[in-house]
């Protein structure tokens, strides 16, 4: 289920933020949210992909990378890591076990 929320910008002007929150189990399985200019685009957005999303199976073919192919794509994607933030991902990446771990099977615990 959806929900548009209006904002204020610093601008002064009001953006419509539609978030899409879906659960399963009591655990996030997916969530997106998008700001639109006007409430009536973001409401014909919101329909649209809870109409998508409810179709069987669209959730399940979701990507779920290892944790270092997240860290090469993030060292690939910035523009400027600095060179302790470098170490400490090598070394996630490189010397422990987590580096090897599915994003979704990580947690605090």
């Amino acid at each position: 289920m959806g929900t548009i929320t209006a904002r204020k910008r610093k601008d002064g002007t009001v953006g419509y933020l539609a978030q899409i929150v879906i659960k399963r189990k009591s655990k996030v399985v997916h969530r997106e949210a998008l700001t639109f200019d006007r409430r009536q685009a973001a409401n014909a957005w919101l329909k649209r992909r809870e109409t998508e999303l409810a179709v069987p199976g669209a959730l399940d073919h979701r990507d779920d990378p290892p944790l270092h192919v997240v860290i090469d794509r993030y060292v690939t994607e910035s523009t400027r890591i600095e060179k302790t933030k470098s170490q400490v991902l090598n070394t996630i990446r490189n010397d422990y076990p987590i580096g090897e771990m599915e994003c979704s099977a990580i947690d605090s615990g």
